[in-house]
């Protein structure tokens, strides 16, 4: 299956990892395999008031909305760029008071654009928010508490004259948004300062041994003329040569760390136990080493 901008890739299903993504043509490193604009983005707490809530750029002077006096941006074409996923979110702050947490602003995005464009597909996805893996069913009691008090914060948000929706959905894209929420940087790539859903990345198994990278890309708004702006989005790029039907895989955590290490942060964010051929070794081999340290005694 494929679908606008994304038919270099198809999506497919396996038995015991889901969805995944194989490429549909040969690519060399450093290749983009595709690139995808955030489904909806937001700017962290701590950063609103010095990163654009445009291109997530850092700027030393950033243009106030005059109306919610809460979002930022380089200049007039960032701000018009971001009016479309900020009218609604600026009356909301307005009529709330204060602008709430990131989880609310981005679960509030999600649902404001799901209001303009529908729950099917969107431009250029390969699956809907409602296809999107939540885990909710795995939650702790800790998580559900947290799950819990972000519901209940976000109704008090969302407007009333806006579509309502259902408990179970709301919780299902704070489950998306827990699992599946990527990390965006500044233009220098050297500090986290937002988070954003991109639907057509999330369909990307991990490998502790990955053969694709995942870029971020603030996008260009300087040019004079707008008809070569380019929006802020995420590139997926080759790290090894990809022939046509290999299946596409990133890390989702610090591949350098050791298997243990990935193996419980992954089972503790994402809820799987990692079988990729780098655990399988790594775990045969601290069999061996266990076995050979019990010969010795």
């Amino acid at each position: 299956m494929t679908k606008g901008g994304m038919e270099s890739v198809e999506l497919f299903t396996t038995e015991g990892k889901g969805r995944g993504l194989k490429a549909q043509k040969e690519f060399l490193p450093g290749d983009v395999i595709f690139a995808e604009p955030a489904y909806a983005a937001v700017v962290f707490d701590s950063l609103t008031h010095v990163i654009c809530h445009t291109c997530f750029k850092r700027q030393e002077r950033l243009h106030r909305c005059g109306q919610c006096k809460f979002a930022y941006y380089c200049d007039r074409t960032c701000q018009r760029a971001a009016w479309l996923n900020h009218k609604n979110e600026c009356s909301a702050i307005k009529r709330h008071g204060k602008a709430p947490s990131e989880n609310i602003r981005l679960a509030a995005r999600i649902l404001w654009k799901m209001e303009r464009e529908g729950s099917g597909l969107s431009e250029g996805c390969l699956v809907s928010i409602d296809e999107l893996q939540n885990h909710v069913d795995s939650f702790g009691e800790e998580e559900k508490k947290d799950l819990r008090t972000d519901v209940e914060s976000f109704l008090e948000f969302w407007p009333p004259h806006c579509q309502q929706f259902g408990m179970q959905f709301i919780s299902h894209v704070f489950g998306v948004i827990s699992c599946n929420g990527f990390t965006l940087s500044d233009q220098r790539g050297l500090q986290a300062v937002g988070v954003g859903i991109f639907p057509n990345l999330c369909q990307a198994n991990h490998d502790c041994w990955p053969n694709c990278t995942v870029i971020f890309n603030n996008g260009n708004h300087e040019a004079v003329r707008s008809m070569f702006h380019t929006q802020m989005r995420i590139e997926l790029r080759a790290l090894s040569k990809i022939s046509p039907g290999d299946e596409l895989t990133v890390s989702y955590v610090d591949f350098l760390n050791l298997s243990e290490e990935r193996r419980k942060q992954l089972k503790k964010q994402y809820y799987f136990d990692c079988a990729c051929e780098h655990c399988k070794k790594q775990v045969k081999d601290d069999l061996m080493l266990a076995v050979k340290a019990g010969e010795s005694k």
